[in-house]
């Protein structure tokens, strides 16, 4: 959906908690791509909103970040991702991914240099140890 292209990230990010947080209230569908709400913000009322999927830039909210603006505001995302759940889900799991593939390498390379270190002897060992003290002591700048 190009509706994601439009939005920046903190609204996508703050959208998907209104999402969660049940802000949005009973939704309708004007139109195949075209959806109708009330969202509840900061503001004692809710916010007016409506979404064009096709046509992000066709989509209004009155809250002030989006009132007359052609902007995709956390309101908006909030909709989206109520109307299609799946949406949601597909966010998270574009987000977590490469997380769990970093920890995955980071817990690798762990593996890799513990088994470097088992296999050296005890003077290279120590010679290694002591190279790595005086690197750690020009990075920090400080002398014994």
């Amino acid at each position: 959906m190009s509706f994601w292209s439009s939005a920046s990230g903190a609204s996508i990010w703050r959208g998907y908690d209104y999402f969660k947080e049940g802000k949005v209230q009973a939704y309708e569908q004007l139109a195949e791509n075209i959806f109708e709400s009330r969202i509840q913000g900061s503001a004692e009322d809710p916010y007016h909103t409506v979404i064009d999927i096709e046509h992000p830039k066709r989509s209004h909210c009155d809250c002030p970040f989006a009132k007359d603006r052609r902007v995709v505001c956390k309101h908006m995302v909030a909709l989206c991702f109520t109307a299609f759940p799946s949406e949601a889900d597909a966010f998270l799991r574009e987000v977590k991914e490469p997380k769990k593939e970093e920890e995955r390498r980071q817990q690798e390379h762990y593996k890799e240099l513990e088994r470097y270190v088992k296999s050296l002897k005890k003077d290279e060992l120590q010679k290694q140890l002591y190279n790595a003290l005086l690197e750690l002591e020009e990075r920090n700048n400080r002398y014994w």
